[in-house]
Formats: C-alpha cells, sequence, structure tokens
C-alpha cells in the first residue's frame, strides 16, 4: 500500500464522490471523426449534472492537443470543483477540467472477422434514471463486472439490470438484428448512451437503410437474433459469435455495410 499525494481541493469531489464525467476520444491523423457526437454528449450530461463548463473553450483546448497528438486517444474529465467535506453541490457548480492522452490501442483482425465471445457478467446495472445516459465518474458496476472476464475465452462482458433485461457491454453498447431491424436496449432506467451508439441511431444505421429501434431486450432475445454486435467509438463495431456458451448466428453483410464509412474514417488502422 503507497500513501497518495494530498489531492488538490478542487479535485476532491470526483475522488471522493464520482462527481463528474468524462469523454474517451479517437483521433486519427490529427482528426476525431465522431467529435461531434462526443461534443453534444458532453454538453448535455452537464447540463444534467448541473456543472458550469464554457464547452467551447474545452473544445478549443481540445482541439489544438488533437493537433499535437495525431494518432491518439484523449481523455477529457470534467468534473464539480470544490474541497469542501460534505456531499451537498450547493456552493459549488464550477468544474475543473483535465486532458490527457494515451496511445492508440490496436486490435486483432479476428475481432471483425471472426466475432468475440461475450460473457455474462454477474454483476448487475442498478437502476437510477437520473443519471441514465450519462458517462459519469461513477464506474463501479462496470469495474466489478470486467473483474469477471477472462481473457482467454471472453472478449467482452455483458450487464443486466436487476430485472434482468439486457442494456450494454462493460465498455460497449449492443445491438441485436431481427427482421431485418436493428434493436438495441433502452437506457431510461441505466446503462451510458454510448458515442457508437449513437452515431449508428442517427446516421449510420440510415446510410445503409436500417431501421432502428429501441426496446427492451431480455438475454433469451439476444441469443435468439439473427445477429449481435457491440459497439463503441474506439473499437468501431464487433460481430458476437458467442454469448456465454450459445452460439450467435452472424451476418457479415450488415457487419460489412457498417464497416464501410469506419474505414473511410480510418477506424481499420487500429486492426493487425
Amino acid at each position: 500500500m503507497h500513501a497518495a499525494a494530498d489531492i488538490p481541493p478542487s479535485w476532491n469531489r470526483a475522488i471522493a464522490y464520482g462527481d463528474g464525467l468524462f469523454e474517451t476520444i479517437l483521433v486519427l491523423d490529427g482528426v476525431a471523426p465522431l467529435w461531434g457526437f462526443h461534443r453534444a454528449r458532453l454538453q448535455q450530461s452537464i447540463q444534467r449534472l448541473n456543472i458550469h463548463c464554457d464547452v467551447a473553450e474545452l473544445e478549443k483546448s481540445f482541439l489544438s492537443l488533437a493537433t499535437q497528438h495525431s494518432n491518439a486517444l484523449i481523455k477529457i474529465i470534467v468534473a464539480r470543483s470544490g474541497g469542501i467535506r460534505g456531499y451537498s453541490a450547493r456552493q459549488s457548480h464550477d468544474c475543473v477540467i483535465q486532458l490527457k492522452t494515451y496511445p492508440l490501442p490496436h486490435y486483432a483482425r479476428t475481432k471483425i472477422t471472426d466475432g468475440v465471445r461475450l460473457h455474462v457478467c454477474r454483476q448487475r446495472l442498478s437502476h437510477n434514471s437520473a443519471l441514465a445516459g450519462i458517462k459519469h465518474l461513477n464506474r463501479l458496476e462496470q469495474v466489478m463486472a470486467a473483474s469477471e472476464l477472462r481473457s482467454d475465452w471472453a472478449d467482452e462482458g455483458l450487464m443486466l439490470d436487476n430485472s434482468g433485461s439486457v442494456i450494454e457491454g462493460t465498455s460497449s453498447n449492443i445491438f441485436i438484428v431481427r427482421n431485418g431491424i436493428l434493436e438495441t436496449p433502452r437506457l431510461d432506467y441505466c446503462g451510458v448512451a454510448g458515442v457508437m451508439r449513437t452515431a449508428i441511431m442517427q446516421k449510420l444505421a440510415q446510410d445503409i437503410s436500417l431501421p432502428v429501434q429501441e426496446k427492451r431486450l431480455t438475454l433469451a432475445t439476444a441469443l435468439a437474433a439473427d445477429a449481435v454486435f457491440m459497439c463503441n467509438s474506439v473499437f468501431g463495431v464487433w460481430p458476437v459469435k458467442s454469448i456465454g456458451v450459445s452460439a450467435i448466428k452472424q451476418d457479415a453483410k450488415i457487419i460489412e455495410k457498417l464497416w464501410q464509412p469506419l474505414t473511410a474514417l480510418g477506424y481499420a488502422e487500429l486492426y493487425v
């Protein structure tokens, strides 16, 4: 055990209470291909959390950093400032901001060509409509779920809520295909409204004439689907080949169509 240095008072609420939010943004050749979606979610989230943040100034800082680190991940943390002890935020609505760069990840191409394996996590997601959809700093449920994964047999974890509905992956969103329609879980009680999920719903699916519906999904529905895939703004889209011990049907044509615009944006560079 190591004693931590004193935490700057302005970050106390982020460390103690998870009072803030974050974005992890892919930058390729100096361009963040999904920045518009990240910016929109950031704006909506700080409004819902009632944190005062100048998003225009934050955007300037982000774009400047993106030109300096042309191929990287940039993580933005926005937290409510204040070192006052206690949960109440009545005396603090201002924010502190951190931007940090990380190397680009790389993935095996077989995750696209062959598909990935999902472990059904024992850890469940609690209902909280006030926080549903926000990528806030309280990620302990995901930490516990991810600790269940073994890399030798699972690529990602599938998380259900307390009622048994399918919600998302530990760090991704899920879509299923049924009768030519994309279906993705409703996120009105829990879950993160991922940027790639939004991009698929608002643009990518429309570009290939695929209707999309938000629905309550059960595990049984996912197991019987015509195809299942996971997505996030860093790795793109992964077809699912198994959930637990059950094999899943795959639709290579839909995955290929979804990957065409992602390849144009540079996502294929992440795969070896």
